[in-house]
């Protein structure tokens, strides 16, 4: 059921919150995996989710009964708009204010105490939540469809996603001011999967050069470029031998692209050797790196991680720990198979919830883990 809470609902709410018993630690099972405690949100999947620094967001979602794997299915007409925070210090879940908009496995970024998102199908608009408010806007923005977000401190960028159909300006937003620049043009030229990482101190472009497909000679490997902001000039880094332009998570001074396995163009294409798509990247030197070879017949990854921050994009397979070199296999969670999880690294915890249980009767779940590598 869809919760149409109100305002007094909601401050009442807060204030049994505060005035309940200690939070209960939480406890590893034998697994690895700790069960969280029953969170305000109802059964859904493709909830967008977030960490701040302090607390996981959890936003809006669909609860529409599960599309079969492999199957085509028409999308929620009518998507939930409300969400949760999880403090996992306090092991304690707080509601947050309804969303004015519709969020359904969208990628959002958070700069600061604001998180910023994306609509598919907004109409030059970016959603935008304050989290020490509680508080949503609709701000307009310079730019149509296809962008994504990317903190780069304490300043916002959207950068176009592709250029198959035209060539795009990307643009830096300053949240002290409220006004969007635009970047000065990549030295690249049109390309295919465009993505930006942020070192700390530089924006990194990534992209897929345009080839024939089918009928192209070489793979699309990905290109690179480093943006000085301060001084708004590009440098031009070398070309990599991976074909993979993203996720990116900075480890010291490099780039990791954690993606396993690779390919080799086929029968069509065939370049007569494998390329991989991940691999590693110093921005100061330019210097391109392979991943550690995972262990024997494990070819699928599940994110990256520092001793301090992580990237996670699935709740199986390898996580990288890029201070060891080394590769962890993600447990199983406990229970059975659930597909769609919303994943948020958390520091360098991994947190999940929702989805989809594929058995004999179909239907998405509520339930919310963590796991601490």
């Amino acid at each position: 059921m869809r919760r149409a809470g109100t305002a007094v609902l909601v401050v009442l709410g807060a204030m049994l919150a505060g005035c309940g018993p200690a939070a209960e630690p939480v406890v590893p099972g034998s697994s690895g995996w700790s069960a969280l405690p029953d969170s305000p949100l109802s059964p859904r999947e493709s909830a967008v989710g977030l960490w701040t620094g302090r607390e996981v967001l959890l936003v809006g979602g669909s609860d529409a009964p599960p599309c079969p794997p492999a199957a085509s299915c028409v999308r929620d007409p009518t998507p939930l708009l409300d969400g949760a925070a999880f403090d996992p210090a306090t092991n304690r879940w707080r509601e947050i204010a309804d969303s004015p908009v519709s969020l359904v496995g969208e990628r959002g970024v958070v700069v600061g105490s604001t998180a910023y998102f994306l609509p598919t199908g907004s109409d030059r608009e970016l959603l935008v939540y304050r989290v020490d408010r509680d508080e949503w806007t609709r701000e307009p923005v310079p730019f149509g469809d296809g962008y994504q977000l990317l903190a780069a401190g304490d300043r916002l960028v959207a950068y176009l996603g592709g250029e198959e159909n035209h060539r795009g300006t990307d643009y830096l937003l300053d949240p002290r001011t409220a006004t969007w620049s635009a970047l000065p043009a990549d030295p690249l030229n049109a390309a295919y999967t465009r993505e930006m990482a942020w070192t700390g101190t530089e924006l990194v472009l990534f992209d897929s050069e345009m080839v024939p497909n089918p009928g192209s000679e070489k793979p699309s490997i990905t290109r690179a470029a480093v943006l000085n902001l301060a001084t708004g000039s590009w440098r031009r880094l070398p070309d990599s031998a991976m074909l993979g332009t993203g996720p990116w998570l900075a480890a010291g001074s490099t780039l990791v692209n954690p993606t396993l396995g690779g390919a080799d163009g086929g029968q069509v294409n065939n370049w007569g050797r494998s390329y991989p798509y991940g691999g590693s990247l110093a921005p100061a030197s330019g210097v391109w790196s392979s991943l550690p070879n995972p262990p024997r017949g494990d070819t699928f990854a599940a994110g990256a991680r520092t001793g301090t921050t992580a990237i996670y994009f699935g709740d199986r397979g390898l996580v990288l720990d890029t201070t060891t070199g080394s590769w962890q296999q993600v447990p199983a969670i406990p229970g059975e198979r659930v597909t769609g999880r919303t994943v948020v690294a958390a520091g360098v915890r991994m947190l999940v919830f929702g989805g989809a249980r594929q058995d004999a009767e179909p239907a998405v779940v509520a339930d919310a883990w963590i796991w601490s590598p």
